[in-house]
């Protein structure tokens, strides 16, 4: 068989640290060049905003939307196409992960347009020591933009963006702004006078229609939050937090100069907030060290939903009170309704509906056809007949996004058709032979109902028991009301 016809995509990144960087126009431009030269099929363009870093693949949403495309098991794509190595990732290890992903598991290949390199090992090897050279480039920039952002925190200047309650003009001393301001000082008066706990005051402030300066719903970390942030006492705290490690760094490392904004808050009102965070950190057991997950799950474990906003309910052990299940959302002052159920009363619940269903006569109910016989050739001819109607609807969409040009778009649909005659010629020496087959078995909840009285199943297998016929409950604590979602593949009855 003739070389299959590759289908492939671009990604696009331009960073500011470069003067030599070329523009998103160009990479596009020389990239399109390069696959009509090569015989492929562009049909799409992955394009991150102005500026975005390639330290950190997860800050990076049109990379993510790409791999994400890339593992589909519709094989979009036959291989990604950069203007150069650095333009797919500056962090080596994140690089040789994703590319590992994409080459063994995805059989798509990453192609630097104006860095080629021979196939094989030496080929692989030369490509790391391109990127190899781009990490430290970024790596020794990062360490001397830290020092300068230091030097300035320590003589009270301003590296980050302000908080909520101020605005700030490039070059100029943050400025109150009174709507958040306004916010502000509510979320300090509930929890300092009021004693409201803080996913409380997120979800009053969520009723009351008040928003995050990016428009969000407030969550209680964000309380937590604007509640220590010395910004609203007219300090400024710099160098605090690890993004990396998602944790905070120690104290000996945190930048804490004074400011030259107006404070929000009094002195003595945000010490009378710290000392509460801190009395309810050893309420809490905060600061103790979390238990391995494995040890805190339960058979029962994301399979209720909340009645009022449809999120899991989490399952905690419960050091003071009985073991339960509550609404995560409503925890983080997303959920309105403090929605949970004792473990004892859901497994009672559960229990009782799967008692009532075993009664019912439900039925597994699909059917399937199962191909025994097949030319191998003939499997794959299909195969790539397929993939071609969607080649054929991508290039389309490609023109109509402006992607390509008329004339790129005929080319592309050129291609395809000839390809197409190709396989065809082919078909005809292949047979095949079909057996329709049906699955209508009935479920066996009592099955299901002794392995969750068993004694001696754990949570694993009487969770994965449950999988087999349950996709979720719902619990309404309003009216204590537990019911059942089934497996789509479940039906009450089957007829011949």
């Amino acid at each position: 068989m003739s070389e299959k016809l590759k289908e492939v995509c671009a990604y696009i990144r331009v960073s500011t640290d470069k003067q030599e960087e070329l523009s998103p126009e160009s990479q596009i431009r020389l990239i399109k060049d390069y696959a009509e030269q090569h015989n492929m099929l562009l049909t799409r363009i992955y394009q991150e905003d102005k500026g975005i870093s390639g330290k950190k693949a997860d800050k990076r949403p049109a990379f993510q939307e790409m791999i994400a495309t890339c593992k589909d098991k519709s094989h979009p794509y036959d291989a990604i196409l950069l203007w150069k190595f650095s333009r797919f990732a500056r962090n080596i290890d994140e690089s040789t992960y994703y590319k590992s992903v994409l080459r063994k598991k995805c059989n798509v290949d990453v192609i630097s347009i104006s860095e080629p390199i021979t196939e094989g090992m030496y080929g692989r090897l030369i490509e790391m020591v391109i990127e190899w050279s781009d990490e430290f480039y970024l790596y020794n920039l990062s360490s001397e933009v830290m020092r300068g952002m230091t030097q300035k925190a320590l003589k009270g200047g301003y590296n980050a963006n302000t908080p909520i309650g101020y605005i700030k003009e490039r070059g100029k001393i943050p400025q109150i702004e009174p709507k958040g301001a306004e916010i502000v000082r509510k979320i300090f008066d509930m929890y300092t006078e009021q004693n409201i706990p803080m996913c409380d005051i997120a979800v009053r402030l969520n009723k009351a229609g008040y928003r995050t300066t990016r428009g969000s719903l407030f969550e209680t970390r964000t309380i937590g939050y604007i509640l220590e942030n010395p910004f609203y006492i007219g300090k400024i705290r710099w160098n605090y937090f690890d993004r990396q490690h998602n944790k905070r760094k120690d104290s000996a490392d945190v930048i804490i100069s004074d400011g030259k904004h107006e404070a929000i808050i009094s002195d003595e009102q945000f010490s009378k907030a710290a000392n509460r965070r801190t009395h309810d950190r050893l309420r809490t057991g905060y600061n103790k060290k979390r238990r391995p997950a494995p040890l805190l799950a339960n058979w029962l474990s994301g399979m209720i939903k909340c009645s009022k906003c449809g999120a899991s309910l989490g399952f905690a052990h419960g050091i003071k009170t009985a073991p339960s299940f509550c609404c995560w959302k409503y925890a983080k002052g997303l959920c309105s309704t403090r929605n949970g159920i004792t473990l004892k009363k859901a497994e009672e619940e559960v229990l009782t509906i799967l008692e009532e269903l075993s009664e019912a006569g439900f039925y597994y109910d699909y059917d399937l056809n199962v191909i025994n016989t097949e030319n191998t050739e003939r499997k794959y001819i299909l195969k790539e007949l397929k993939s071609l109607d969607t080649k054929m609807k991508r290039i389309k969409d490609a023109y109509i996004n402006e992607v390509d040009t008329l004339e790129e778009y005929k080319a592309n649909k050129e291609l395809i058709n000839k390809r197409r005659e190709e396989l065809n010629e082919k078909l005809e020496a292949a047979s095949v032979t079909v057996h329709p087959a049906s699955v209508h078995r009935a479920v066996d909840f009592q099955a299901l109902i002794d392995i969750i009285k068993d004694e001696n199943s754990n949570d694993i297998e009487k969770h994965n028991a449950l999988l087999e016929v349950v996709d979720h409950f719902v619990w309404d604590k309003e009216t204590q009301e537990m019911t059942v979602v089934l497996n789509s593949d479940i039906s009450l009855a089957y007829c011949k």
